[in-house]
């Protein structure tokens, strides 16, 4: 049987553009540039490696992974390939449609510091929150974000939400000479992530038409920034802008629906599952989801009267953004179920601790979510979807800590 020839570059510039070339490229967060094919060649074994284990390109979601032919085809123009042949440029990707009708600005004089800062506790690091300014000028029907920063390679995500000031003043305060403040970014009970979360990658966000999210008249917009020290300290300059739906046009505001899970814990050595329920008492459609979750969690799903429906099998925080889940309608009494699988052995290759600690972690809206950013189908029920996740976050108060079933001890376990 003759073997088929070697692809080309013309075989695989496309799937080089669409998922490489956005981050490989000058003052992208991608540490070197793949904007050449010999860049590709000089790294062939490397990037083989990466693309065998499925690290590259770093798509969560199960469905938006290169399938087996493109992975294989990809896999053999690199092992065919020879640093002799001529350099050829892989484009950019096209640059998303964008309509500038807004802009907000954090103010300048934070530094993102060149190494992670000691915290007088032990949850997350390297997280800060910022203002932004200036407060909305009237109700804002939001169908896109874009983001721009100084440090591209610094900023893992931004997770949005709006505020009447009162909260994000007060932290402010606390921290009066430098731009925003040390702390997570939830307001009240709207937590950040409430209006989506745009990260490596996908500075520019677009709301599926027919759909937009809410941002009240005088409320300003905040953020909860997750960065990554570099090795330099980093001045970090931010802008949001906002593209509106047009006056005239029809769309449905977004609501947050948190599964959450508001404290949890896990000894060493131990994995197993987590889940939280809910039955949805009106008929609603769910076109984004965003996920919450640390380290410890190796994959996150989300099922619908046990047809699944969202599925990240490799969690990865650093990769976390807010996605997109074409036709998902959920009418009322239906249940909605999500999953977290948990690993705090040293089997978990992002398990923080080595080796692996006794931990529990807690948080008011959920140490552990996902948001399900929904719109009612019967404008009659608006009012009940704006105070559902109000209602779901008070009841949690009052829940105990949770702990993973199916645990099974890790024979590498530290006692």
């Amino acid at each position: 049987m003759i073997d088929p020839p070697p692809p080309t570059f013309e075989d695989v510039r496309d799937l080089l553009s669409q998922n490489c070339v956005a981050c490989h490229q000058q003052e992208g967060p991608a540490p070197f540039s793949l904007t050449k094919s010999t860049d590709y060649q000089r790294r062939s074994a490397f990037i083989q490696a990466l693309i065998q284990e499925d690290r590259m390109p770093p798509h969560l979601v199960a469905s938006e992974r290169w399938s087996d032919q493109e992975k294989d085809v990809v896999l053999r123009w690199l092992a065919a390939a020879s640093r002799d042949e001529d350099s050829q440029t892989v484009p950019a990707p096209k640059v998303p449609s964008f309509r500038k009708d807004r802009s907000f600005r954090i103010p300048e004089g934070f530094v993102i510091p060149k190494e992670g800062g000691e915290r007088w506790h032990r949850g997350d690091r390297d997280v800060r929150t910022f203002r932004l300014a200036p407060r909305a000028d009237q109700l804002l029907r939001v169908q896109a974000w874009r983001f721009h920063s100084s440090a591209p390679r610094e900023v893992e995500s931004i997770g949005l939400v709006h505020d009447d000031g009162t909260i994000a003043r007060y932290g402010d305060l606390q921290e009066p000479n430098t731009p925003g403040y040390e702390m997570t970014g939830d307001m009240g009970w709207r937590p950040a992530g409430m209006l989506g979360v745009l990260g490596v990658a996908n500075s520019t966000f677009r709301i599926p038409d027919g759909f937009h999210f809410e941002v009240p008249q005088d409320h300003e917009i905040d953020f909860e920034l997750r960065f990554r020290p570099s090795g330099i300290d980093k001045p970090l300059a931010a802008t949001l802008e906002a593209e509106l739906v047009p006056d005239q046009q029809k769309s449905r505001a977004l609501h947050l629906i948190p599964l959450s899970i508001r404290s949890w814990r896990v000894k060493a050595g131990e994995s197993g599952t987590l889940e939280q329920r809910w039955v949805s008492p009106i008929d609603i459609d769910v076109p984004l989801v965003s996920v919450r979750a640390g380290r410890r969690i190796r994959g996150v799903s989300l099922s619908v009267d046990g047809k699944r429906v969202f599925d990240i099998p490799d969690w990865d925080p650093h990769w976390q953004q807010t996605w997109e889940i074409p036709d998902l309608r959920m009418t009322k009494g239906m249940q909605v179920v999500a999953t977290f699988n948990v690993d705090n052995s040293e089997e978990n290759p992002r398990n923080p601790e080595t080796p692996p600690r006794d931990i529990q972690f807690g948080r008011r809206t959920g140490a552990l979510g996902i948001w399900l950013h929904a719109a009612a189908i019967d404008p009659v029920d608006q009012g009940t979807l704006q105070q559902i996740h109000r209602s779901i976050f008070e009841a949690q108060q009052s829940e105990p800590v949770e702990t993973p079933r199916q645990i099974e001890q890790s024979p590498k376990a530290s006692p």
